[in-house]
């Protein structure tokens, strides 16, 4: 990863379900337990996968060994990476995972947050629109027709998803208390870990295709990058059927 990038990635889970047993042994004590709290079996072995990807992605960014990585988690259940500096910087990261997908951003320059949600989410969000959307923003979707509007409601939902993770403070402030434009610029408002002085944030929408709809917020000087990662199989490694969890 470059020191000036804020790098991303989008990863489908199912391509990975070969190596649900490989993701479980990378996860530390306290990811474990997360994982096996969920209810439903599928649910347990898809947040096992993105626990594992995103310590195989902060890795990978970053050229080091992912048993080496460290991922601790703030009041509000996020993720963050103590001790770990590039070029002398703190290293920031953001994890959001639903209905089969994982998205991940890392980046040296400040905090940032990301957000994915399936698109077919779109047709849910009208009912609590009032809930989402600045008085002005309600009013500006009101002139858009079905199903755009709809559309429209759901980035700007990822849109502040990702602003929200970024400040560090969840849903304590309500959505509907603040515009996010995309492409809009942020001073962030506080954060349950110490932020730079008046550090600042860009919102961009990811260009992650029609099934998921994703946005970024990363520092305004920060190049955003978006990958979309797949497995492969390299030479026989750790896994006893010659398969080793690996990005490509």
């Amino acid at each position: 990863m470059a020191p000036g990038a804020c790098a991303t990635a989008v990863i489908a889970l199912r391509p990975w379900h070969p190596w649900r047993d490989e993701a479980w042994s990378l996860l530390d004590a306290s990811e474990r337990q997360r994982a096996g709290q969920r209810r439903f079996a599928d649910d347990r072995e898809a947040l096992a996968l993105t626990y594992a990807l995103h310590r195989l992605f902060v890795a990978a960014s970053l050229g080091v060994a992912p048993e080496s990585i460290t991922i601790a988690r703030d009041a509000e259940g996020a993720p963050y990476l103590p001790g770990i500096t590039l070029h002398g910087h703190a290293v920031h990261t953001s994890l959001s995972h639903a209905d089969g997908v994982a998205a991940f951003a890392l980046c040296a320059l400040g905090p940032v947050g990301i957000d994915i949600e399936a698109a077919f989410r779109a047709s849910e969000l009208p009912g609590i629109a009032t809930s989402v959307c600045h008085p002005s923003e309600l009013q500006s979707l009101a002139n858009l027709p079905e199903p755009a509007r709809s559309r429209a409601l759901l980035a700007l939902w990822v849109r502040k998803e990702a602003l929200l993770k970024a400040e560090g403070i969840g849903l304590a402030r309500e959505m509907c208390s603040f515009h996010a434009a995309a492409g809009g610029e942020f001073i962030l408002a506080g954060s349950a870990r110490e932020l730079p002085a008046a550090c600042s944030v860009r919102l961009a929408m990811l260009d992650v295709g029609e099934r998921w709809t994703a946005a970024v917020a990363a520092p305004r000087e920060a190049a955003v990058e978006c990958l979309q990662l797949h497995p492969h199989d390299p030479p026989a490694g750790r896994s006893a059927g010659g398969r080793s969890l690996s990005l490509s």
